[in-house]
């Protein structure tokens, strides 16, 4: 523009020297434009930029109203069922009461009065939705317990903890006792694992953080005040791996690459397994030890030592040498306890043939339980195992409410274990004839898959799967979203589809929502670390590690990092905080870099790069970029072309 001016202003100067005051206005008329124009272009540039970042911001804030929104409908909805099954259960009732009297003076004419699950009115009870349970007696109830369409409900509910993955502090073990007493249950299935305060040789494998004596014996003391059933889980054949991952106790193993199966062939190993026996049922024993699981799951690997070869020779065959290790472990336990039964995972036995059993004489020392965590149990715990295992007059079921939904599952996923115990209550209805008893349900909450597999889900996470799952099974049916009972103990609609609900109350809670908050924010902010055009453009590992980026999107893209790391300090600081009031600190670091430090770092880094961008005045020639993996890959080969 300023040259087409000045070329006239030229053109006229030649002509005549009379023209040069308005040569001199018209040249002062263009430079004012041209000076306009640069400001406008400037403004208009960062205007542009300004806007398309509240833009950016307000389409986020859209999506989080939008997310209430569902959530506000969600709740409103699952209040309005409530509503709806409140009248439609007080109509219930009535023809229940009904039922009843029929039921009960069908009963007295019979030599085998059956009981049948009802639901009761309360009465001054401050939990009315267990009154039920209450009334009746879990332990010496007639048998079998079915409910008025014929559903098995079992006598026995026991409910697993888990200690070889964050164990829970003392203090919090104790505070979820009532909590379990009110869900319904009547019996603790304890894993202790390397949390036990083993002593000799066994006390170099044990955890840093492990119990003192004095904790074990309080936290067995409460639960017996709670008239538990109180029984130990030592593992003793799989799943050694916190003995046989050290250089102590490598030479132990079934398989020296794997350290999950001991060398029952091994006269060492049986001491071992001994000494863990003995230890752990001396203390239990003082607090009622009625029951004793010796583990014998996942067995893997099995066949590998020389001992164990040996052993295999001698008896004919692989089965056999498995049979035979199960009964001397089993024997052992009711040598020194006559009164205790012994219990044993069923997937290895149920591979055991009947000439074996009866010649190790199993089925008369030990009970199965059979576990499955699938919503399919017909598929996953076909009928055929059951039959396999008709052979034992008593067995039970296990189930789950946590840690059984993939190893890195963290966040609740409270429908796939309804599913599951709903599942449970066709499967028991349909075979509990087979047998003289089912004993009853276990529903275990594994911390990890194995020893030296990722966290799950944290206790305080599956404590509403834990209740509505009791709740289902109590009552015998499937009760499509209306767990009444769970929604009074917990002070909340109970949290049954995908997601979590606020303002529960139980021990841990804040817990509970802090890492389903968490998971819910992950999962936008991993659709915007995927998709963003700046953020993947500009804030790379180039910008990391060569400060090589443009600060025009750098500032652009520094407002939504913060957006970001914000909240997800925020989470971090506070979840470390209640973490930390109920578990050890290792268990808090380990989740918190599991689950949170790849999108922590990611972001702080980022945030550190850009920092350094803005504050940049000059940046790399080309070529800068080396990698050193590559760099090194390279130099190998060139070696090995050398030697050649």
């Amino acid at each position: 523009m300023n040259f087409h001016c000045w070329r006239r202003i030229m053109r006229c100067s030649n002509k005549s020297t009379t023209l040069m005051p308005k040569i001199k206005f018209l040249s002062l008329i263009c430079l004012a434009a041209s000076f306009c124009f640069l400001i406008y272009y400037i403004y208009s540039t960062n205007f542009n930029d300004e806007l398309q970042i509240l833009r950016n911001q307000f389409e986020l804030k859209n999506q989080q109203i939008l997310i209430l929104k569902n959530e506000i409908n969600d709740a409103q909805s699952q209040l309005n069922n409530l509503r709806n099954s409140e009248i439609e259960c007080k109509s219930q009732n009535e023809v229940l009461l009904g039922q009843l009297k029929a039921a009960e003076t069908k009963n007295d004419q019979q030599d085998k009065p059956v009981k049948e699950v009802r639901i009761q009115p309360a009465k001054n009870n401050k939990h009315p939705a267990i009154n039920a349970i209450k009334e009746l007696d879990l332990q010496h109830s007639d048998y079998p317990r079915l409910t008025l369409e014929g559903n098995f409900v079992p006598t026995n509910l026991w409910m697993h903890f888990d200690f070889k993955g964050a164990p829970p502090k003392p203090s919090y073990f104790i505070s979820l006792l009532p909590l379990l007493q009110n869900m319904g249950f009547n019996g603790l299935l304890i894993e202790w694992e390397d949390m036990f305060p083993y002593k000799g040789r066994l006390a170099n494998a044990i955890n840093g953080d492990a119990y003192t004596m004095d904790e074990v014996e309080k936290m067995l003391a409460a639960a017996k005040e709670y008239k538990f059933e109180i029984v130990p889980l030592v593992q003793t054949f799989g799943h050694l791996e916190w003995i046989l991952k050290l250089n102590e106790f490598k030479h132990l193993r079934d398989d020296p690459l794997y350290p999950q199966v001991i060398c029952i062939g091994s006269e060492e190993s049986w001491q071992i397994i001994m000494d863990m026996i003995n230890q752990v049922a001396s203390v239990h024993k003082r607090f009622g030890m009625n029951y004793f699981h010796i583990g014998a799951d996942e067995v893997f690997n099995f066949g590998t030592c020389n001992e164990t070869i040996n052993l295999i020779q001698k008896l004919g065959s692989r089965d056999k040498a498995f049979s035979w290790h199960v009964f001397r472990t089993a024997n052992f336990v009711k040598k020194q306890f006559a009164s205790t039964t012994i219990l044993a995972w069923h997937d290895m036995l149920v591979h055991m043939s009947d000439r074996d059993s009866e010649a190790f004489n199993l089925s008369k020392i030990l009970e199965p339980i059979l576990w499955s965590y699938a919503e399919d149990l017909d598929m996953y715990l076909p009928y055929s195992d059951w039959l396999a295992l008709k052979k034992f007059k008593k067995v039970w079921g296990a189930s789950a409410f946590k840690g059984a939904d993939g190893p890195m599952r963290f966040y609740s996923n409270p429908i796939h274990y309804i599913r599951n115990h709903e599942a449970w209550i066709e499967q028991m209805t349909k075979i509990y004839k087979e047998f003289d008893r089912f004993q009853g349900l276990i529903i275990t909450g594994w911390s990890r898959y194995d020893h030296l597999a990722v966290l799950c889900e944290m206790l305080p996470v599956g404590i509403p799967t834990l209740s509505m799952s009791a709740e289902t099974i109590l009552a015998g049916r499937p009760l499509d979203g209306r767990y009444e009972k769970t929604s009074k103990l917990l002070h909340c609609d109970a949290p049954y589809k995908p997601g979590f609900a606020y303002g529960c109350e139980f021990p841990g809670k804040r817990v509970y929502e802090l890492i389903n908050e968490y998971s819910t924010f992950s999962q936008q902010l991993r659709k915007y670390i995927d998709t963003d055009f700046e953020f993947n453009g500009w804030v790379s590992i180039l910008t990391e590690n060569w400060n090589s980026s443009s600060p025009m999107y750098i500032k652009k893209v520094l407002t939504y990092i913060n957006y970001y790391l914000q909240p997800l300090e925020r989470i971090e600081n506070e979840l470390r905080h209640e973490l930390n009031l109920y578990f050890y600190p290792e268990a808090v670091d380990e989740f918190i870099l599991t689950y949170m430090s790849k999108d922590l770092e990611l972001f702080r880094r980022r945030e550190d790069a850009a920092q350094k961008i803005l504050k940049q005045k000059i940046f790399p020639k080309r070529p800068f970029v080396k990698y050193p993996a590559a760099a090194k890959k390279k130099k190998n080969i060139e070696k090995k072309l050398k030697d050649i």
